[in-house]
């Protein structure tokens, strides 16, 4: 009582309620900036999530005052990540687990998204469950959600809903679709319907329609999506040129799979990459390129989890095992063909190139019977191919829509560039009232310093200066170091004048640009020098990296006045390290003392 006459509490009650104020403004500002977080990270369904975030993702779920709701965002934030790097194993048990979370609010985007996932998942897995997931999903979002809405009508057009339905119909509804969105500006929705118009192309034999239709999705989808999703649609047009015979098209497409995937470079990615260069190299019988590229998908494949492309690794592995006449090898791919649990599923089982395969495989053995069942595989598929692309002539009256669908883009162009003008002359009206401030002014100058003004690479001091800062690499990875000197600079100077040489410079350096991501270090340090720096990589991933920029460099070349081609030729110096290359000095000169002696 003495305490309280005296307008004064306890301290043990002063600490509690501070500690109580304390406890509930921390657990107010950090719901704050979860939810700050959670809207920055937001990607549509057709789209992958940044891997840059997926570490403050996992930071926030081990934090047990983050809030029930936005624990389960976070969650299937992190679902449709697993998903995107192909771990879908792993993304269908969090999701089934989510759907049993008492919190679950069955109104949210999330939960939406959770049965869109599902069905996607499913969908992967030619499991009949996706078209209930797919439904669910479009019931959920519609009116609310329309990415997710969009993704379940694709789904439920293209693989599910009226399984009897008329290719025709189906193909007239997504043709609608993308007249809708072609009204707008959703590029993004668009890229996503035009895939699945390739989708029904393909199913009915159509490869070249399919060819079109997966091209114009790549090439919006260069300008919206993220850089791994841009890949998606290119496998989809490698994969209908080859099966149109069109393997000029599909090297060449091969070749930009190569190139973009330098700036995305996971096993996933790496794995679709060297699959498409082994099918090219099977198709077109070369074996011991085959030979080459199958070794490196192995090393991409056993860091992912996917029974279809091991079973295709495994068919391509016997191809070259029967090309070999190494009986053994082809004898142990027959066997597990008996075997249910590792045959080839139903959809590859018919394909014409793998039951001709296994009618020489049995041929080689002999095995007279076997190759003759196997042959009458191929002619019942043949036939029945060329009775359903003889069916398919009927639907294609749909595709007389196109004609409209490409007036409509047109238009959708033309809008796109007046709008753009319109937002440009807005802002130099703004910054010529603004004026230029000193800050801006400033940065430009520190930039400018750190510059070539050549090539418009980080120049010498800027560059090693970040060299200099790399920090030693973690879990037995390396940081490497690649110096290129154009070889024939001199040549070219000397027979074409030094601004043929500045060419040169200029060209190469802007292939660098196309073919380094954006976190690898660039820069001239020389004349006729560049080097690169990966950090933080696997051994070997650095090498194949650093070969395939070695090999876009044989390709750079330019015309002079007189119209003569110039080729550029350079050479190449590795050198890989456990630590950190605060001596990058040093490791600079040496290699260039290794350089001027070769």
């Amino acid at each position: 009582m003495k305490y309280m006459q005296n307008n004064h509490l306890p301290p043990i009650l002063k600490a509690t309620f501070f500690g109580f104020f304390f406890v509930a403004y921390s657990q107010f500002v950090l719901a704050e900036n979860v939810d700050d977080f959670i809207q920055r990270i937001q990607v549509a369904t057709y789209n992958c999530p940044d891997d840059e975030f997926m570490p403050q993702v996992d930071e926030y779920l081990k934090q047990r005052n983050v809030l029930p709701e936005q624990l389960i965002k976070l969650n299937v934030h992190k679902a449709h990540w697993l998903i995107c790097v192909g771990k879908n194993d792993k993304a269908q048990f969090m999701l089934e687990n989510l759907l049993l979370e008492p919190e679950i609010d069955e109104n949210s985007q999330s939960y939406a998204s959770m049965h869109y996932q599902l069905g996607f998942i499913f969908d992967v897995q030619e499991k009949p469950e996706r078209c209930d997931y797919y439904r669910q999903s479009e019931q959920l979002a519609k009116g609310r959600f329309s990415d997710v809405y969009l993704s379940s009508q694709l789904g439920l057009i293209t693989v599910c809903e009226q399984g009897n339905q008329d290719i025709g119909v189906k193909l007239g509804r997504l043709f609608a679709l993308l007249k809708s969105y072609s009204e707008g500006r959703d590029l993004e929705s668009l890229a996503h319907i035009h895939n699945n118009i390739g989708l029904l192309y393909g199913k009915i034999g159509q490869r070249a329609l399919a060819a079109e239709q997966y091209k114009k999705a790549y090439e919006i989808g260069l300008n919206v999506y993220e850089e791994k999703n841009q890949l998606a649609p290119l496998i989809s047009l490698i994969t209908a040129y080859t099966g149109s015979g069109d393997y000029e098209n599909a090297n060449l497409m091969i070749e930009e799979l190569g190139r973009r995937n330098l700036k995305v470079n996971t096993p996933l990615t790496n794995s679709w990459y060297h699959f498409a260069q082994s099918r090219q190299a099977y198709r077109t019988d070369d074996y011991e390129f085959l030979r080459k590229s199958l070794r490196s998908w192995r090393v991409f494949l056993e860091q992912i989890f996917d029974p279809t492309m091991q079973m295709l690794y495994d068919w391509y592995v016997a191809a070259l095992c029967l090309h070999d006449e190494d009986r053994i090898c082809v004898s142990d791919f027959l066997q597990k063909q008996k075997d249910t649990a590792s045959s080839m599923p139903a959809r590859l089982s018919k394909h014409l190139y793998y039951n001709a395969f296994l009618v020489k495989a049995y041929l080689f053995f002999g095995d007279v019977e076997a190759a003759k069942l196997s042959f009458d595989d191929y002619s019942s598929i043949s036939l029945d191919k060329i009775k359903k692309q003889q069916n398919s002539a009927r639907v294609l009256g749909v595709a007389n829509l196109q004609n409209e669908v490409i007036g409509l883009e047109t238009s959708l162009a033309e809008s796109e560039e007046q709008r753009l003008q319109i937002i440009l002359l807005v802002l130099m009206t703004t910054l010529g009232l603004i004026g230029v401030g000193y800050l801006t002014w400033g940065r430009g100058y520190l930039l400018k310093l750190a510059t070539d003004p050549l090539t418009g690479l980080s120049n010498e001091h800027s560059v090693v200066a970040k060299i200099k800062k790399v920090k030693v690499p973690k879990d037995e990875k390396v940081n490497a170091l690649a110096l290129f000197d154009v070889s024939n600079f001199t040549t070219i100077n000397a027979e074409y004048g030094y601004k043929a040489g500045e060419l040169a410079l200029q060209h190469v350096a802007e292939c660098f640009k196309q073919v380094t991501r954006e976190k690898d270090i660039v820069g001239r340090v020389g004349a006729d020098q560049f080097i690169v720096c990966l950090v933080n990589i696997e051994d070997m991933v650095a090498k194949e990296l650093l070969s395939r920029i070695q090999k876009a460099l044989t390709d750079v070349s330019f015309k002079v006045g007189n119209g003569d081609k110039v080729e550029v030729h350079s050479n190449m110096h590795l050198y890989s390290s456990v630590n950190s290359l605060a001596d990058a000095d040093d490791l600079l000169a040496e290699i260039r003392n290794v350089l001027r002696k070769s």
